[in-house]
């Protein structure tokens, strides 16, 4: 990996930020509009299958989120945003 400066490196966080929240924002409306009903029936009807259902969904959600975001980061060039990168901006290695 190469040093990045630290502009760069809030540049491309912003822009990683950017990404996530279109794309939850997003899911949030496919949730809301298709799965509403069904969500609601199970959390009626049995709410075991309801935590497994909606932990289920934020797991494929956050999986699909990655994905996605990590796709378009190499695709736009930009390094992706981690804790990894934090500490080595700010180290003196």
């Amino acid at each position: 990996m190469k040093k990045l400066e630290p502009r760069i490196l809030f540049r491309n966080l912003v822009f990683e930020l950017i990404i996530y929240g279109g794309l939850i924002l997003a899911y949030n409306f496919f949730v809301l509009r298709w799965l509403k009903d069904w969500l609601l029936l199970i959390f009626n009807s049995n709410l075991v299958i309801y935590a497994v259902s909606a932990l289920t969904l934020i797991v494929i959600q956050g999986v699909f989120l990655d994905f996605v975001t990590s796709f378009l980061l190499k695709y736009i060039k930009l390094d992706q945003f981690g804790i990894g990168r934090v500490l080595d901006v700010f180290s003196d290695r």
